[in-house]
């Protein structure tokens, strides 16, 4: 279920990633009956290699450049092997002494391309590509191999480009339809991307990349059962794909399993420690199950691993905005913005952390951009009527929750908001209704028990308020409105001392909570004691300078004193 600590709470999302897998070719020589001389070496390693027995092929291009160190054409077919076996610094060994033999060996270079492409290198990727293609510029694989790498990069109209090309070149090249479609699931043209990967898949229906990267598709599409089967059947094909079961844990992320999240991203870093996008993954999992403290170090991990990768930053700043940590959160989400300024969720996050802060206006510029890069994002709405909460713009507040339900039916929070605004408006039963849904929808929602008391509390329903606002004290032992709302409670009900005990309570775990310093002067003023209540108004005041209520107590505090002031003195008679 969508988790909540307040009001203005943020739901991450989570950026998903396709890998590319690169084909290396190999040329062939007449085969030659004697096992004598390096060039039959060479052939029958040819064969084994296109066999897919790896280990064989080594043994056979390593006998041929034995008997002749100068073949540069073994030097890289064994580099292409070794690419296929992830040796990535073997490939690139291989195919840099292949060039220095043969600088004009066009293969060499986009074998050598793909082995740094893999080790991430894009840059020198993207040059060794290039050379192969200057130098044969029909090289199919040249240009699907740079295409890979400007997709890492980000580059995703080059990669298309490169892509498109090499589908020209050769229009049976599954992976060059794959790679395509990842770079378009990147531009967000998500049928373009599911056109090219259904064409993969007809062309290569083994080629395990095209259906994980299907499935990055349809996890964007919102079709997440669709998503899950396609990543599954990635995984059959190919059990060591660490990508799959991180994309996999994503939909199951969008499904609110989050143990399932867990479990598949912890199999992909298992499979491959390097990847960053499962760090990040498993800490947003980590952190709608409420583990802050793991879902930072998940997703700092990721920061270690691709510091270049604005989700983790985002994710992270939501998990510190949920410690209470704004400041910090606010580095990463202005560090994921940088990064990316079109992550609609960073400055939906950021909106929030503002909002925590009591920045309400930065808070609303955030969550208007939010909206503007992503119209469909239902909690960028619901965050910016959160901010409208606070500002006391009710009407907003139920605009802006609306939305954000039309969006999202299930979305919890929404409905806590509004009906958080609607008891501020006086609509206590339109109210109540909504807070029911969001405990219906999520019976873990803190605020929804706390606001349904507040509900119930101007109903003068004081019994039903203090179960609620002791509900949600329970939920959330830190949240200092559910005791703020069980303090006036209290005080409705004439026991004043009880309701000083929960106000205590609610300015030490806030001390900048302007309405319980009001609500406990009023508790003070009930019992007499007009000093201390003067105290606390006058500091709920200076927090809150528009605060109409505590100014309305100091005037009636002055009114009975000035009455007390007129009664005779008796005992001086």
């Amino acid at each position: 279920m969508k988790k909540s600590i307040s009001k203005h709470a943020a739901v991450i999302f989570i950026s998903v990633t396709a890998l590319f897998s690169l084909y290396s070719c190999a040329s062939t020589s007449s085969k030659q009956e004697s096992l004598n001389d390096a060039e039959a070496y060479y052939n029958r390693g040819v064969d084994y290699y296109q066999n897919g027995e790896y280990d064989q092929a080594i043994a056979d291009f390593s006998e041929a450049i034995r008997l002749d160190p100068t073949m540069a054409m073994a030097y890289s077919n064994r580099g292409a092997v070794y690419l296929y076996k992830g040796d990535y610094d073997q490939a690139i060994a291989d195919c840099t002494e292949a060039v220095r033999l043969d600088p004009t060996m066009a293969m060499a270079y986009s074998n050598r391309g793909a082995a740094y492409v893999n080790k991430r290198d894009l840059d020198q990727a993207i040059a060794d590509c290039t050379e192969a293609i200057r130098l044969d510029p029909t090289m199919v694989m040249a240009y699907s191999n740079r295409g890979a790498a400007y997709l890492y990069k980000g580059d995703h109209d080059q990669a298309i480009a490169d892509c498109t090309e090499a589908i020209r070149l050769d229009p049976t090249l599954a992976m060059a339809y794959s790679n395509r479609g990842a770079a378009y699931v990147n531009k967000r043209d998500l049928d373009q991307a599911i056109a090219d990967l259904n064409e993969a898949i007809r062309l290569a229906p083994t080629l395990a990349m095209a259906y994980s990267n299907r499935g990055v598709a349809y996890v964007n599409k919102r079709n997440f059962d669709q998503a899950i089967a396609d990543c599954t059947e990635a995984i059959r094909l190919n059990p060591t794909l660490a990508m799959a079961y991180s994309n996999r844990g994503i939909a199951y992320l969008y499904k609110e399993d989050y143990d399932q999240v867990i479990a598949n991203c912890t199999e992909a870093i298992k499979l491959d420690p390097n990847l960053a996008e499962a760090y990040s993954n498993r800490g947003a999992a980590y952190l709608y199950k409420g583990d802050h403290d793991q879902a930072i170090a998940d997703c700092t991990e990721a920061v270690r691993l691709a510091p270049t990768l604005a989700m983790a930053y985002s994710n992270r700043g939501g998990a510190y905005t949920r410690k209470g940590d704004h400041d910090q959160a606010i580095a990463d989400l202005n560090e994921a913005i940088r990064l990316d300024p079109t992550l609609a969720i960073a400055y939906s996050n950021r909106g929030s952390a503002y909002t925590r802060k009591g920045d309400y206006d930065q808070a609303i510029t955030d969550l208007n951009e939010a909206i503007r890069l992503d119209p469909t994002l239902a909690m960028a709405y619901n965050n910016r009527g959160a901010a409208y909460l606070y500002k006391g713009d009710y009407d907003q507040v139920i605009a802006n929750c609306t939305e954000a339900i039309r969006l999202d039916p299930t979305l919890a929070i929404a409905y806590s908001n509004r009906g958080g605004a609607y008891a501020r408006k006086g609509d206590y039963d339109q109210a109540i209704v909504d807070l029911n849904e969001a405990i219906r929808l999520d019976p873990a929602v803190a605020m929804a028990y706390s606001n349904r008391g507040a509900a119930y509390i101007y109903k003068r329903d004081y019994v039903q308020g203090i179960a609620d606002c002791t509900e949600a004290i329970k939920l959330a032992p830190t949240m200092a409105m559910a005791y703020s709302n069980r303090g006036i409670a209290y005080i409705g009900k004439g026991d004043y001392d009880r309701a000083i005990i929960d106000l205590n309570e609610a300015i030490r775990l806030d001390s900048n909570y302007a309405m319980a310093y009001r609500n406990r002067g009023l508790a003070y003023t009930s019992k007499g004691n007009y000093d201390q209540a003067i105290t606390d108004l006058n500091e709920a005041i200076r927090l809150d300078p528009v605060n109409t209520d505590a100014q309305a107590i100091l005037q009636q505090i002055s009114r009975l004193q000035q009455e007390r002031n007129r009664q005779p003195d008796y005992s001086r008679l």
